[in-house]
C-alpha cells in the first residue's frame, strides 16, 4: 500500500522515522515548532506498514495533473493525529483533494481541542471535510471519548476510539512499566511555558502553578526538564551565548524567572534542560528516568511507551481524554501538590493501564487493518 501523507510534520529519514525540517542552525534556535507534532508523525509512520509515501500539501490547490499523479502512485491518504476537531481549523483545499482523489482516508488518533469539555459545533465547511473522510473510511480513529462525542454531535458516526499512536511507538505488545523501589527519584518534567486560552482557562495561573510544582520537585527529586520547541529554552540547551542572554532577559521580563522560583528555574535551565529535537532521541533519553510527568502529552506518552511510568496533568481536554483512554493517572496540579511523589506514582495506580495495554494495542492494530492497511505492530 502506498500513502499520500497529509499534515506531515517534519521530514522523513526513512519510511518509519521523522525529524524536523532541515533549516540553518540559527533558524532552529529562533523558530518555535511543536515537537509533539513530530512525535505523532514519527509514531504514525512507525506503526503503519506502507510501501512508499508521497507528500500531499493540502494548502495547494487541486490540479488535474496532480490528481492523476497521486491516483497513480497512492492507494490511500494517511492523516496523522492532531487537534483537528475544533471551530477554527483551517483545512486549506483538503476537501477538494479528498473528493478529487476519492481514495480511502486513514485517520489515526485525531482529536477535539478545547480548554475544557464543552459542546463544539463545527462550521459547515469543517463538517463537510469530516463527512467526506467518513464516506471513504470504515471508521475514523479518534483519541478519546470527548473527540468521539464531538464528531457524533456534528453528524459523523463511524468512529472508533484508538488513543494516540505515540503510546504504541515502541511496537511492544507486552509492554511492562518499571517502577522504582520506594518511589521515583530521578524524574523528567516536560515544560509547557507558552499556553493560550485554547489550552488553559487561566493561562497566568497555569504558569504560576507550573513553576511552583517544578520548584517543589527540585527539592525532593533528581529533577531534569525537557523542552519541546520554545526558542528561549533551546537557547539554553544549545548554550548559544547571545541567544541565552536575550532569552534570559525575556524570561525575566515576562515573569518566568521571577523572585520566588526564578533562581531554581535558571539553575535547571543551565544544567538540567533537555531539548527534544527528534522522537528517536527521546526514546533514548526517557529510559534514564524513574518517572515522567509534566504538561506535554507527547513527553509523557512516549516515555510510557518505553516502560517509564508517566502521569498527566489535567489542564485541557486532550490530556484528560488520553489519560481516560489509556487509564493513566491524571491529576489537577492541586491534587498533585497534596501528595508525595511516591504516592502519585504508586504502582497500584497503573494496574488498570497495565492490565488493559495488550487489549488496546490489539485494538489499534485491528483498526488500521480494518482500514485496509498493514501494520508493523
Amino acid at each position: 500500500m502506498r500513502a499520500a501523507l497529509v499534515k506531515y510534520s517534519g521530514r522523513r529519514l526513512n519510511k518509519h522515522e521523522a525529524v524536523w525540517f532541515d533549516m540553518p542552525f540559527r533558524s532552529t534556535l529562533e523558530t518555535y515548532y511543536n515537537t509533539g507534532d513530530i512525535c505523532v508523525y514519527d509514531s504514525t509512520l512507525r506503526i503503519v506498514d506502507y510501501e512508499d509515501g508521497h507528500i500531499l500539501n493540502i494548502d495547494e490547490p487541486v490540479t488535474e495533473e496532480a490528481v492523476k499523479r497521486f491516483k497513480a502512485t497512492c492507494d490511500f491518504v494517511l492523516l496523522r493525529g492532531s487537534n483537528y476537531i475544533h471551530e477554527h481549523m483551517d483545512w486549506g483545499h483538503f476537501l477538494e483533494w479528498i473528493e478529487a482523489l476519492d481514495l480511502p482516508v486513514l485517520c489515526i488518533g485525531v482529536g477535539a481541542q478545547a480548554e475544557q469539555e464543552r459542546p463544539i459545533v463545527l462550521p459547515q465547511e469543517n463538517r463537510r471535510v469530516w463527512q467526506a473522510i467518513a464516506d471513504r473510511s470504515p471508521a475514523i480513529g479518534v483519541r478519546g471519548a470527548f473527540s468521539a462525542e464531538t464528531l457524533h454531535r456534528n453528524g459523523i458516526h463511524n468512529i472508533e476510539i484508538v488513543g494516540c499512536p505515540s503510546m504504541f511507538r515502541g511496537l511492544e505488545r507486552e509492554l511492562k512499566l518499571t517502577h522504582a523501589a520506594n518511589g521515583p527519584k530521578r524524574v523528567t518534567f516536560s515544560l509547557r511555558r507558552e499556553v493560550d486560552s485554547n489550552y488553559a482557562v487561566d493561562p497566568a495561573r497555569f504558569a504560576l502553578t507550573q513553576k511552583r510544582i517544578i520548584a517543589k520537585l527540585a527539592l525532593v527529586s533528581d529533577l531534569y526538564l525537557s523542552c519541546h520547541g520554545e526558542p528561549e529554552e533551546k537557547a539554553f540547551f544549545f548554550k548559544a551565548p547571545k541567544h541565552m542572554e536575550a532569552a534570559a532577559a525575556k524570561l525575566v521580563a515576562e515573569g518566568w524567572f521571577d523572585e520566588t522560583t526564578g533562581r531554581t528555574l535558571r539553575d535547571l535551565y543551565e544544567s538540567r534542560l533537555y531539548y527534544v529535537g527528534a522522537p528517536g532521541d527521546y526514546d533514548v533519553y526517557a529510559p534514564q528516568f524513574d518517572a515522567a510527568l509534566g504538561y506535554r502529552v507527547h513527553a509523557v506518552l512516549p516515555a510510557v511507551a518505553v516502560g517509564v511510568p508517566g502521569v498527566l496533568f489535567s489542564y485541557d481536554t486532550r490530556s484528560k481524554e488520553l489519560a481516560e483512554t489509556f487509564d493513566l493517572p491524571i491529576y489537577t496540579p492541586e491534587e498533585f501538590e497534596r501528595q508525595t511523589l511516591a504516592d502519585a506514582f504508586a504502582p497500584s495506580r497503573f494496574n488498570r493501564f497495565q492490565s488493559l495495554f495488550t487489549e488496546r494495542y490489539d485494538r489499534m492494530k485491528a483498526f488500521i487493518e480494518k482500514n485496509g492497511v498493514k501494520t508493523r505492530m
